[in-house]
């Protein structure tokens, strides 16, 4: 059943990409075709306007599924580093109910919850994190955190590449450009 269900979803993925729906879902295949459990997949942020916190930021996320899917919820984390409270920054682990047994439906498949990823970055929830730290500085210093978050990016290279042609390639009107330092950013102004 997970098998049959999965290369459906690859199918229709192949045929209709979700960054055509999505443009911050830049990719989600399989791994390997040889073997259909472990997926791949990048997301980002590439605008402020996409998030305040977050913005310029690409991510590639792990996906195990488990021969029980779509009846269990698969196992999804970040390769890519990210300060986030509801995210483990050392494990990626995520915490995020649709992604437990009890609060999982069939119904989903893995585009949705990309999008339930991606929403959680865009609202996180400081009261059950898993990263305590990012949590109180969400909660009680934005400016900090958003300071955390772009260190962060800018540490382990986690920028959209405006370079690579994609369907969420930043263009000159929105870019951002910053120093080696990480002490500046500024926006570029066509």
């Amino acid at each position: 059943m997970a098998e049959r269900r999965l290369f459906q979803e690859y199918n229709r993925y192949k045929k209709s990409p979700p960054s055509k729906s999505n443009p911050q879902i830049i990719s989600l295949n399989p791994i390997s075709e040889d073997n259909i459990f472990n997926w791949q997949a990048i997301i980002s942020k590439p605008t402020k306007k996409d998030n305040p916190f977050y913005y310029g930021g690409q991510w590639k996320l792990s996906i195990a599924v488990s021969r029980q899917y779509p009846l269990e919820p698969p196992v999804i984390k970040f390769i890519t580093p990210i300060v986030h409270p509801n995210i483990n920054l050392k494990t990626g682990e995520i915490c995020l109910d649709i992604l437990k047994k009890d609060a999982w439906s069939p119904a989903w498949n893995l585009e949705h919850l990309l999008v339930a990823i991606l929403m959680l970055l865009d609202s996180p929830e400081p009261d059950s994190p898993l990263n305590i730290d990012a949590a109180n500085l969400y909660r009680h210093d934005p400016v900090g955190f958003q300071s955390m978050v772009q260190f962060n990016m800018w540490k382990v290279g986690s920028f959209v590449d405006v370079k690579k042609s994609t369907p969420t390639t930043i263009t000159k009107s929105n870019q951002v450009i910053r120093d080696v330092s990480g002490s500046k950013i500024r926006a570029i102004i066509a």
